[in-house]
């Protein structure tokens, strides 16, 4: 067959999105995680991530040392058959060191992996993934239809997570669209843990903001910056609850400035910032020296797909939503929120304080059951 273009096969930005990873068999001193919210379909083949997380730091012939890789697989499920086309090498910080892609694809490429293996056991469930999701490759053994004297029992809810805002005490919560596209319920884990049912208020599918409201009141929120535009340089924060499946549902701070107040193509509605964006990040704020809300996490540039394109690999390109925006959206939905002309610089470690105070993980959840549920839709 003639060879087929690995960008073609993947998509060219990536959403900051909530994960779902599942443990694959690893040697001593490694834990290999597949991520099944990254399987989906492209021109007949299947495609998922594998992460490897070392307990020590690695050497690479670069002379940097990583702590962690993500490995890109094409598959085609019927055969049960994949190869690796994009290595991507981590070092502190989750920071990107470099990169190996595979630049075409052949079909005779894919080969069967060892029985056991970490692959096997990867391709196993990316192709099980497919299967219920009602994808193209869709050749996992199927279910027989229960009787009517012995219904099928409903596989447990599905989730995913993201990350949300406590803009008003009285139970309002700002987030992301995306987070919360296609769920069939919400709820939210505060700071204290608690785990609050949510409902929907209202979204903003141009914007890619969501309102969600719970009964329960919450002891602080946050406050957004009066003079919502942001400042070229001007140091940022970032709040949020990133791949809970591998770093733990507490939250995560991440530093860093405003590279930019546009966002992908001149986007006037969003600014690029430079703190280090991982799934699940979606929908926390950016938050400015003083701990005000200038932004909401939305999304990442891809850099390994953007360099098959350009023959680059930027790094570090990430984006969120204005203040402008969002302070627009909550003022169309009635929302009270606190405004603030607060200056002072604060230490670090207080703006990470206040940010965790006031940033919540948002849970998306999904009824499994094929009767009644609609396909996931892979991100």
């Amino acid at each position: 067959m003639r060879s087929i273009a690995i960008c073609s096969l993947l998509a060219f930005a990536a959403t900051a999105w909530a994960v779902d990873w599942r443990p694959l068999p690893s040697p001593a001193g490694v834990q290999a995680t597949v991520d099944l919210d990254s399987v989906g379909t492209t021109k007949g083949f299947t495609r998922f991530t594998v992460r490897r997380a070392w307990t020590s730091a690695q050497p690479h012939g670069s002379g940097k040392e990583y702590l962690s890789t993500r490995l890109q697989y094409v598959a085609d499920c019927n055969a049960r058959t994949a190869v690796l086309v994009v290595t991507q090498y981590f070092g502190e910080d989750r920071k990107l060191i470099h990169a190996d892609v595979k630049p075409q694809l052949r079909r005779s490429e894919l080969v069967m992996p060892e029985a056991g293996s970490e692959l096997a056991e990867a391709l196993k469930l990316a192709c099980v993934r497919i299967a219920e999701s009602g994808g193209a490759q869709a050749d996992a053994p199927k279910k027989p239809k229960p009787s009517a004297a012995a219904p099928a029992k409903p596989a447990p809810p599905r989730s995913s997570s993201g990350s949300g805002i406590v803009v008003q005490r009285a139970g309002s919560i700002l987030t992301n669209q995306h987070v919360v596209k296609d769920c069939d319920g919400y709820e939210v884990v505060d700071d204290a843990n608690r785990r609050l049912k949510a409902r929907l208020l209202a979204t903003d599918a141009k914007n890619d903001l969501a309102l969600l409201s719970v009964e329960e009141a919450f002891p602080v929120a946050a406050a957004l910056r009066k003079d919502a535009a942001p400042r070229l340089g001007e140091p940022v924060t970032v709040v949020g609850f990133p791949l809970v499946n591998v770093l733990g549902a507490r939250p995560s701070v991440g530093f860093g400035n405003v590279t930019s107040t546009v966002g992908i193509r001149g986007n006037p509605e969003q600014m690029q910032i430079s703190v280090p964006i991982q799934r699940g990040a979606s929908g926390g704020p950016v938050l400015d020296q003083s701990a005000n809300v200038i932004g909401v996490v939305v999304s990442k540039l891809d850099a390994l797909k953007l360099a098959e394109r350009l023959g680059d690999l930027p790094q570090n390109v990430n984006f969120a939503i204005r203040g402008e925006p969002v302070r627009a959206f909550l003022q169309s939905n009635r929302i009270e929120y606190a405004d603030s002309n607060d200056s002072a610089a604060l230490a670090s470690t207080e703006i990470a304080s206040r940010g965790a105070a006031v940033t919540v993980r948002v849970r998306c959840l999904r009824e499994s059951s094929p009767a009644t549920a609609p396909a996931i839709k892979q991100q």
